[in-house]
Parts: structure tokens; sequence; C-alpha cells
């Protein structure tokens, strides 16, 4: 490509997309690559600023690459299985979801990437939950061409550390709620918000069966969640009984069937009282009762599609979820 004034690029075939700026109104090419220009056009993009354009030159033999196939490159190199690219707009491609998951970075290989002076990508934080055909990351290259050689440099490392951006998409598991508390078996309090926290796990595809309210008794808290790992249920949840007055035994349950504890409870808030840990590979889980009351924005929202991604969290993944994890929902 090379560069001329506007005047004298009529009749020529545009090498880069031109961005237009109406504030409030638009952002967005006011001309394609591979428009040609017209004498009506000039006016337009004087009025913009452009004095001069980039127009492609036939007679160019030598080894670069336009800005639009560098992005394509770099982001098809390292978006993972469930990401595909999209269609270049003014320099910028996108990787698309394929379907509802959780963005998993590699954030060395992401740092490695944006390192090279020519690269831009920015991605949705780690373990975003994304709908399906939704965005994900953009990236561009800065000048309008670069060299084949750095292009291969930079998708080497792409290689190297593939995937750098990464969707695990949401499976399907069998999952068992039991409400606690005595306080609804006393029938002092009507117990809802299982019913709250079944509907959206219903929204993410799973099969969801509320059990019995269990009273405030760690042991039977225990076998009864056992019995629900006995029979095949993949995950099971408690709701309420995590806080640390004295009647609240749901946490010494969980204990008392576990063999990996991640945490008791999470730099989230609201919602910080929530205990995740395992058994082999079944799921077993204290959920604050937060999560029951708003559709979204507590640490049960933010958490449960990663595990639902199948995605096996440990303790160093909760701790930096400390940055960002003031959620401030309302009232809570």
């Amino acid at each position: 490509m090379k560069q001329i004034k506007s005047e004298d690029a009529v009749g020529k075939v545009l090498g880069a997309d031109i961005t237009e700026v109406i504030p409030g109104v638009k952002k967005g090419p006011l001309f394609k690559r591979g428009h040609i220009i017209k004498q009506d056009d000039i006016e337009r993009l004087y009025s913009i600023g452009k004095k001069h354009v980039w127009i492609q030159d036939e007679n160019d033999n030598s080894h670069v690459v336009h800005e639009d196939d560098a992005a394509k490159y770099i982001m098809d190199a390292i978006g993972g299985e469930f990401l595909e690219i999209s269609v270049p707009s003014e320099s910028k491609v996108k990787l698309i979801s394929k379907t509802k998951g959780v963005v998993l970075l590699n954030e060395e290989g992401l740092l490695a990437i944006n390192n090279f002076d020519n690269v831009r990508v920015a991605a949705k934080k780690n373990f975003s939950f994304i709908e399906e055909k939704n965005p994900v990351a953009i990236g561009k290259i800065m000048p309008v061409q670069i060299s084949a050689d750095e292009l291969e440099e930079i998708l080497s490392i792409a290689d190297k550390y593939r995937p750098i951006i990464d969707l695990l998409p949401i499976k399907k598991f069998k999952v068992a709620i039991f409400p606690v508390g005595n306080e609804f078996l006393e029938g002092r309090r009507q117990e809802t918000m299982s019913l709250e926290v079944k509907k959206y796990l219903e929204y993410l595809g799973q099969s969801v069966h509320i059990q019995e309210i269990l009273p405030d008794d760690e042991f039977v808290i225990a076998e009864k969640g056992q019995k629900m790992l006995d029979i095949g249920y993949d995950i099971v949840i408690y709701m309420g009984g995590l806080s640390v007055d004295p009647d609240d035994k749901t946490t010494m349950g969980i204990l008392n069937i576990c063999d990996n504890l991640v945490t008791i409870g999470v730099p989230l808030w609201p919602g910080t009282t929530f205990v995740i840990s395992y058994k082999d590979d079944k799921t077993i889980l204290g959920v604050p009762s937060s999560a029951g009351l708003v559709k979204n924005g507590t640490s049960f929202h933010i958490l449960m599609p990663i595990i639902l991604s199948g995605y096996k969290l440990k303790k160093i993944d909760i701790l930096k979820m400390a940055n960002g994890g003031f959620i401030d929902a309302a009232n809570l």
C-alpha cells in the first residue's frame, strides 16, 4: 500500500477502512477497504479530517501483510475451539462464542502477545460467563500493515500458549438442592429461595431437583448429601446455615463428606459465605441466601457457570477474584 493525497485518490482502490465518528450517533467505517474512491467522496473525507488515504499499490511486491489479514491470523491463532473470528471492521477482529460458556484466559500468553509493539488484544475478564454468539475478545495491529516476518513471530508465540483465549462450554449435570434451617421446618418462615436458584440453574441447562428441608444438624446434613451422591447426583447444594452463628451447621456437614475443601468463604460480595468442596468427581456447595434474593449479581451467579463448565476451582482462582469481587448488588 501507499499513502497519497485524498484528491489524487479518485479512481483508486482504498487500502484500509476509514473510520467516521459522529458523537452520539455513529462510530464505524465511512468507507471499507476495497472501496473505489469517487470524486463525491473527497468532501466527505475532508469533513472527517482525512487529507491523505492509504490506497492499494498494484506494483508493491514487498512481503507485508495488511492489517485486516494480520488481525484475522492472530485472533484465529489465539482462540480456542468454541470461538470463531468475526469479519474485520476498521482492522478490528473479534472472537465470538459458539455456545454458552466461561472464558478461560492464559494470562501469561495474553501478556506475551500484547508485548509486541504492533499488537493489541483485549479480552473479557477470566471466568466471565458469556452467552452464545457474543464477543469474548477483540484485537488488531496498530499500523496498516506489518512484515510477514513479524507476523510469523507473533503466530509462533500464539502457538506456544495456544489457546490463549478459550471458552469452556456449560455442561449438563444432575443437581440436588437442600434448603437448610430449623426455622423452615418449624413453620416460622417460608422457604422460597431455593426456587430462584433452581430457575437460574435450569436456565443454564441443568437437571435440578429440590429435596426436603433439612434441620440444622451436621450429621443429617452429611447423611442426606452423601445419599444424593450415592444415587448419581453430580452436584449437591445446601442453601442456608452458613454463618458463624452457633445454630448454623451446614459447613460442618459439608466437611463431614467432602475430601477436597477448596474454600470456606469467597472474596465476593454479596455472597461471601459460599463454600466450595469436592468428593472425587462430585461437587458439594454451600450457597448463601443472597443467591435466592436476586436474579443476578452475587457470588452464586459468578461461580456457578464456572463450576458448570467442568472447571475444577482451586484456592488461587478464588483468591484472585478479590480484584473486582465487590459486586455491590442493590440492597444486599
